[in-house]
């Protein structure tokens, strides 16, 4: 049994008493990561655990593929197969463990980083092939096959060219080219892990217009990051992020998309809204994502911890602005 399986197993039990759960995201904390899913998003898996005993039950078409490449047995459970066409002889308890999952061990940062770092350097990559004539759908598809290539699944993928992005806080890409511009994003699980990255290109000399409000959404993610820290409140960074819109001429402009917030074994495991009273832990990750009108949007999957903030998706072969965040690629 691995030492971290064995320290979530017990911090678990304490919290919330013998419990089965099947949510996808705890499913993957307690499995360090393993229990692959085979429809993204959902699990096929409960994982029981008591004073007694521990184990994954699974149905039991999957068994080839669990015995070969889960190999649970490493992490102190026992594979626990049962009829695909029955439910599983268990009752799912839905434990409260997500204060557990938020805080981070060291071998789940050490899987941030990996993971963070394959990710924003595919985009990287991806960035310097892109042409104005691409339809937002084929770079979507280059985009996503690359971060699956790398062992990554990709719930969310946004292309917006010229005509969209703008105007879309969210561009599911269509048949429409690019044109001059493009903001392209992506939030992709891998280990259980959600990295989440945005970054805008343009094709020559960006028009005035979308440097401003890329400009505008980088002040704001800056001024927040500065001020995260373990201790903090979700609300509070809320409120460093509504004054920083405000200060930068753009008061009620959060009222236009979500902000982000903290980030882990979902694409957001808690949102940051006004009042909100989660606590940073000593280790966390979060992925703001602060967005103005007019095409400007700034986010990185980043590490917080009480010796200050590690941007997990830097991409420092691309060009950045004077307060490190990411500025428009220009080809």
């Amino acid at each position: 049994m691995t030492a971290e399986a064995g320290r979530k197993r017990e911090a678990a039990l304490e919290a919330a008493g013998p419990f089965a759960t099947n949510d996808p995201a705890d499913v993957r904390w307690l499995l360090c990561g393993r229990g692959r899913p085979v429809s993204a998003g959902s699990s096929p898996y409960t994982v029981e655990v008591n004073e007694t005993a521990a184990r994954v039950w699974y149905q039991d078409i999957e068994r080839s593929r669990v015995e070969s490449e889960e190999r649970w047995e490493e992490l102190g459970y026992e594979a626990a197969p049962y009829q695909w066409f029955e439910p599983a002889p268990v009752r799912v308890t839905a434990p409260a463990l997500q204060a557990l999952r938020l805080d981070l061990g060291e071998e789940e940062v050490e899987r941030y980083r990996s993971a963070a770092g394959d990710a924003a350097a595919a985009l990287a990559r991806l960035l310097g092939a892109l042409a104005p004539e691409q339809r937002e759908l084929d770079v979507a598809g280059s985009m996503a096959g690359a971060l699956h290539a790398l062992g990554f699944t990709t719930p969310v993928v946004l292309v917006g060219g010229e005509a969209r992005a703008p105007v879309h806080r969210h561009p599911l890409p269509t048949r429409d080219s690019l044109g001059r511009f493009a903001l392209l994003a992506f939030s992709a699980e891998r280990d259980g892990l959600y990295v989440s990255m945005t970054r805008i290109v343009s094709f020559g000399e960006p028009p005035r217009s979308l440097a401003r409000a890329v400009a505008a959404a980088a002040e704001v993610d800056a001024a927040v990051l500065a001020a995260a820290a373990p201790g903090r409140t979700l609300g509070e960074l809320f409120d460093v992020i509504a004054g920083a819109y405000a200060a930068g001429g753009l008061d009620g402009e959060w009222r236009r998309h979500h902000q982000g917030g903290l980030a882990g074994y979902r694409g957001r495991e808690v949102f940051a809204v006004p009042g909100d009273a989660t606590l940073l832990p000593p280790a966390s990750a979060v992925a703001f994502n602060p967005s103005v009108t007019g095409g400007g949007k700034s986010e990185d999957t980043v590490l917080v911890r009480a010796g200050g903030v590690e941007v997990l998706t830097r991409t420092p072969q691309l060009p950045e602005l004077p307060n490190g965040r990411a500025a428009i690629v220009v080809l």
